[in-house]
C-alpha cells in the first residue's frame, strides 16, 4: 500500500490504494492513447504519494517536451517542483510527525523516520525531477540556462550513481549478482549531493551508506533497482554518445557514460514493475531506431538496431497493440527496412489513433512527410511540411525549408523563392545549428529564382544529412544519380554534389566510384564552395571506407582524423562529431 506522508489529515483515512500499480496502470494508459484518462488519475492523486506525483510530473513533462509550447514547459517545471518538494525526506518525516501528534509543541522536534524503501523511492523521484527540468531548459537554446541545466544534471547523476551503487552492493549480498557499474567513480566521502534546500539538514546521499535493507522486500528491491536504472541508464547512455569537445565540459561537471552500461540499465528496467518500465521501453526503441540510423553508430548497417528494435516490439505487441507511440516505432523500423508503403500505412494509422495527442500526429505527420520525399513524392511531401509549418510550434524555419525545397522539386519557383524569404523570419532560436543552416540556404534566392535541379540537389542534400539514404529503394537511387548527373550546376554547387554522388553510390554498393566522387568533391571544395561542411563529410566519409581494408586502414583512420581536426565551424559539425567519436573508439587498434 502507498505510505500516506503526503495526505492531508482529512483524507488519510478516507484513502486507500496501491500507488506502485496505479501509477503502472497510468502510465500503460497513456501509452495505449488514454492520455487524458492517465492525466486525470494522476492529477486526482498527485498529493497522495511521491509515486503519484512523480507521475503527474511526467505526464506535463512529456507534454512540455513534446510540443515545445512554452506555456506548457512552464507548468511542467511547477509540476516538477512540487514533485521535487514532496520528495524531500526531511519534509517526508515532519510530514509525517504532524499527522500523528498535530502540532503539539511538545512534539516538534520528534522526526519519525520513513521506510527505507520510501527514502529511496523519493530520492530516485527527486533525481528523475532534476533530470526532467534539465532537459526543458536545454530545449529552450538558451545559453544562459546550460550552467543551470548542467547542474541539474550532475546533482542526478550522482544520486543515481549513489542509489544504484547502494542497491548493487545488496543484490550482490542477496543473490550473488554483481550488477556494478564497470567504470564507476567513487566519489570522494566529503561530497555529498543536496536534497533539501535546508543546507542544514541531513536529506542528502551521505545517509545511503551502511543502511539496513533487510526488511526490504525482493519484488521491492527489483521495482526500486528498475526506477533508479531508468534515469541512469539513460544518462550514461546520452553522455556516452557526445562528441569530444562536449564531453571535456560535462566531465568537468563530475560524470561519465558508459553505451553498454546504459543499455543494460535500460533493458532492466523496462522488465521491473516501476512506472517507468514502459518509458525505460520507449527509451530503447527510441535508441536504436533514431539515434543509431541517425548517427551512424554502427556505420551504414542498420541490420542490429532494426534486430534489435523488432524484438522489443515484439515482446510488448500485445500489451500495445492499439498504442500510437509504439506504433510510431513500428512506422520506423519499416522504413529502415526500405519497407515504405508500409511504414506510411503505419504512421496513417497511428495518427488517427492519436486522437487526443497532437504532438503524437505531427511526429507522425513529420514522418509521413519524410516517407513521401524519400519516395520523389513532392506533392504527398509538400502537403505534411505545408501543414507542420501551420501546426507545429518547433522551428516553423525548418518547416518553411522543406516545404520551400517540395515546392521548387516541383517546378513552382516563384512560390518556393516566397517560402525562401520566409525561412529567416520564421527563425526563433540562436546559436541554432538547423536554423542557420536552412536560413543560409535560403538567402541564395533572396534576389533570384531557385532552379528546379538546385531544388532536388537540395532535397537529396538534406536526405544524406538526415541519415536517409538507407530507406531509398534502389529506382530511388537510380532517379537521384540520374537527376544529378543532368543537373546544370554553378562551380560552387558542384561540390556538394559530388559529395551527393558519392554518398548515393556508397549506398549502392560502388565504392569506387564513390571514393572518387568524394576525392572529387574535396577537390572542388578548395577552388571555392558555398557549403562549407563538404570537404569534412567527405574526409570522414572516404576515410571510413578505406578502413574497410587492412591495406588502407592507416590512411583511413588518418582522413577521420582530418576531419575531426582541420575543420571547425561548419553546417552540423556536432553531428559529424559524434559519428567521429564512434568511429575512432572502433579503430583504436589501428595506427
Amino acid at each position: 500500500m502507498a505510505d500516506r506522508t503526503g495526505y492531508t489529515a482529512t483524507t488519510l483515512s478516507d484513502v486507500a490504494f496501491d500507488d506502485v500499480q496505479l501509477s503502472l496502470a497510468g502510465i500503460n494508459l497513456m501509452l495505449n492513447n488514454g492520455f487524458r484518462e492517465a492525466e486525470s488519475i494522476f492529477l486526482k492523486y498527485k498529493n497522495y504519494s511521491p509515486l503519484m506525483s512523480g507521475g503527474y510530473s511526467f505526464v506535463c513533462f512529456l507534454n512540455a517536451i513534446m510540443s515545445f509550447e512554452e506555456d506548457k514547459m512552464e507548468f511542467a517545471m511547477v509540476a516538477l517542483k512540487e514533485t521535487e518538494k514532496m520528495c524531500t525526506v526531511k519534509k517526508a518525516e515532519k510530514s509525517l510527525r504532524v499527522k500523528i501528534f498535530g502540532n503539539n509543541s511538545n512534539t516538534k522536534k520528534t522526526l519519525l523516520p520513513i521506510t527505507l524503501e520510501d527514502r529511496l523511492q523519493r530520492l530516485v523521484i527527486y533525481a528523475d525531477c532534476q533530470l526532467y527540468m534539465s532537459m526543458i531548459i536545454f530545449s529552450r537554446f538558451e545559453i544562459s540556462g546550460f550552467m543551470k541545466g548542467g547542474w541539474l544534471i550532475r546533482k542526478a547523476f550522482k544520486l543515481y550513481e549513489r542509489i544504484y551503487n547502494e542497491i548493487a552492493a545488496v543484490y550482490k549480498d542477496r543473490f550473488g549478482q554483481d550488477i556494478t557499474h564497470p567504470n564507476q567513480t567513487k566519489l570522494p566521502e566529503s561530497e555529498t549531493v543536496p536534497v533539501d534546500d535546508d543546507a542544514n539538514s541531513n536529506d542528502g546521499t551521505e545517509n545511503l551508506e551502511n543502511l539496513d535493507f533487510s526488511d526490504i522486500t525482493e519484488e521491492s528491491l527489483g521495482r526500486l533497482k528498475g526506477a533508479v536504472s531508468f534515469g541512469f541508464g539513460l544518462l550514461q547512455l546520452c553522455i556516452s554518445m557526445m562528441p569530444p569537445n562536449v564531453l571535456k565540459l560535462v566531465n568537468m561537471f563530475g560524470f561519465h557514460g558508459d553505451k553498454e552500461f546504459g543499455l543494460t540499465c535500460l533493458e532492466e528496467a523496462s522488465r521491473s514493475t516501476d512506472m517507468k518500465a514502459p518509458l525505460a521501453m520507449l527509451s530503447l526503441l527510441w535508441y536504436h531506431t533514431v539515434v543509431r540510423p541517425f548517427f551512424g553508430i554502427d556505420g551504414s548497417n542498420t541490420e542490429h538496431c532494426i534486430r534489435e528494435a523488432k524484438e522489443i516490439l515484439e515482446v510488448n505487441e500485445v500489451k500495445y497493440s492499439q498504442s500510437a507511440l509504439v506504433m510510431f516505432y513500428r512506422g520506423r523500423v519499416q522504413k529502415l527496412e526500405c519497407n515504405l508503403e508500409e511504414s506510411l500505412k503505419t504512421y496513417n494509422e497511428a495518427y488517427d489513433l492519436a486522437v487526443e495527442q497532437r504532438e503524437i500526429q505531427l511526429i507522425c505527420l513529420y514522418e509521413i512527410g519524410w516517407c513521401s520525399i524519400i519516395k520523389l513524392n513532392w506533392e504527398e511531401g509538400l502537403l505534411a511540411f505545408a501543414r507542420l509549418k501551420e501546426d507545429s510550434r518547433w522551428s516553423k524555419c525548418y518547416y518553411a525549408y522543406l516545404t520551400g525545397v517540395c515546392q521548387g522539386a516541383l517546378g513552382q519557383l516563384e512560390t518556393a523563392q516566397e517560402m525562401f524569404k520566409e525561412v529567416p523570419k520564421l527563425s526563433k532560436r540562436k546559436n541554432n545549428q538547423l536554423e542557420a543552416f536552412v536560413i543560409r540556404k535560403s538567402n541564395k534566392f533572396k534576389k533570384k529564382l531557385p532552379t528546379k535541379p538546385a531544388a532536388i540537389l537540395m532535397v537529396i542534400e538534406i536526405v544524406y544529412l538526415w541519415r536517409a539514404l538507407p530507406s531509398c529503394s534502389q529506382e530511388t537511387l537510380d532517379t537521384m544519380i540520374e537527376t544529378l548527373d543532368n543537373a546544370t550546376l554553378t562551380l560552387e554547387e558542384q561540390a556538394l554534389c559530388r559529395m551527393l554522388k558519392g554518398a548515393l553510390h556508397q549506398q549502392m554498393g560502388s565504392k569506387e566510384a564513390a571514393m572518387q566522387n568524394y576525392e572529387d568533391a574535396m577537390a572542388y571544395a578548395v577552388q571555392g564552395c558555398e557549403d562549407p561542411y563538404v570537404a569534412p563529410y567527405c574526409s570522414f566519409e572516404l576515410g571510413m571506407l578505406l578502413t574497410e581494408k587492412p591495406s588502407t586502414a592507416s590512411r583511413g583512420k588518418a582522413l577521420i582524423l582530418r576531419a575531426k581536426e582541420n575543420y571547425k565551424d561548419f553546417d552540423f559539425e556536432n553531428r559529424l562529431n559524434v559519428r567521429v567519436h564512434a568511429a575512432l573508439q572502433q579503430l583504436e587498434g589501428i595506427d
